[in-house]
């Protein structure tokens, strides 16, 4: 039992100091954040615009034939388009 021990002691001591010459060891330096500059635009007579998506709907269609009766269509689902997308100015927000 004894001899157990004593090995679990050196193993032990040996760890700490081995642990303690690690932190010794100088840090490396970590470099400082990239700096983000934005572009003001300030000319006169550009107009900044911003897109607007189109609003769309999906609609279920019943089968049965077409709107001008000519052929038989099954029962299926459409995209129907509500609004147009559009260019809208852009407003800057308010600071």
């Amino acid at each position: 039992m004894k001899t157990y021990t004593a090995k679990a002691f050196r193993i032990g001591a040996a760890l700490i100091v081995g642990a303690g010459c690690t932190a010794c060891s100088k840090p490396e330096p970590v470099p400082p954040p990239p700096v983000i500059e934005y572009q003001v635009r300030n000319v006169p007579g550009v107009v900044e615009s911003t897109w607007e998506e189109p609003m769309v709907d999906v609609v279920e269609v019943p089968p049965g034939l077409d709107p001008e009766g000519i052929y038989y269509r099954p029962a299926h689902s459409e995209v129907v388009e509500i609004r147009q997308g559009r260019w809208q100015y852009y407003r800057k927000p308010s600071q």
